[in-house]
């Protein structure tokens, strides 16, 4: 008797613990953008501007991610660089234009930290001051290879924001996030961006971000800051579930 009364308790217990430990799952991630690619194991996600800055080195071709192809899109004079995980992107957004009656061309890619120091250096010699139309070295995007200035062959020598209401801009806009794209410095947003309208700057993302961006009519500072705070929020949950689990395992 004794043995089944301790037997009965032991089982009891042990149900206890069960039901508490499934209590004490891990949380739901709730929010709209899955963890996988918020954890963005490519660095496509990473934000770049005069406040987040990116080394001379970046970005480091030791590594396989980060290594630069030549693009064989058209172009609208010279040769040019992206990583290639956005070139294929880029790759299809052309082809749909094509499909859609549009010719789209690359008439920027992949500039280096130097390259960008002497753009920079240039640009307030010539206009006396820094009016930033151009962006300090290392607080360029295009020295990510994963922004592309992309244009229609009528607007091959100039980017001027008319661009955006052009058949083919209206287009751009309109299409890119299906492709992993953002129009990464937007009408109405340069004071969160820091820089101007530039219908013509792509900024691969990867095609969930870019969607949700897209249709929430956020930049990828706004974007930043909120899906930051919503890591941080789940990482807390994480930690005290792992300290309550803890906890009930040692009673």
């Amino acid at each position: 008797m004794k043995r089944s009364i301790l037997a009965c308790a032991l089982i009891l217990l042990s149900c206890i613990l069960l039901s508490g430990a499934c209590a004490l799952a891990d949380p739901e991630w709730m929010y709209p953008v899955s963890l996988e690619t918020l954890r963005d194991p490519q660095d496509v996600l990473r934000l770049v501007n005069r406040d987040h800055l990116l080394d001379a080195s970046y970005p480091d071709q030791d590594i396989e991610m980060y290594r630069l192809v030549d693009v064989t899109l058209p172009v609208t004079k010279g040769s040019h660089c992206l990583r290639q995980v956005a070139h294929d992107a880029l790759a299809e957004l052309f082809a749909a234009a094509e499909r859609a009656g549009y010719s789209l061309y690359v008439g920027s890619s992949y500039r280096n930290y130097r390259t960008q120091e002497v753009i920079h250096y240039n640009r307030v010699k010539r206009m006396g001051y820094d009016d930033g139309y151009s962006q300090i070295a290392g607080a360029s995007e295009h020295q990510m290879g994963l922004a592309a200035d992309v244009v229609s062959w009528a607007y091959k020598d100039s980017f001027q924001e008319s661009f955006g209401e052009t058949l083919e801009g209206i287009w751009l806009r309109e299409n890119c996030a299906n492709y992993g794209f953002i129009l990464r410095y937007p009408q109405e947003k340069e004071q969160i961006t820091g820089v101007q309208y530039e219908p013509w700057h792509l900024r691969y993302v990867g095609r969930e971000a870019a969607l949700y961006m897209t249709l929430n009519d956020l930049t990828l500072e706004e974007f930043t800051e909120e899906y930051q705070a919503a890591l941080s929020r789940y990482e807390r949950e994480l930690e005290a579930g792992q300290a309550q689990r803890e906890a009930s395992v040692s009673l």
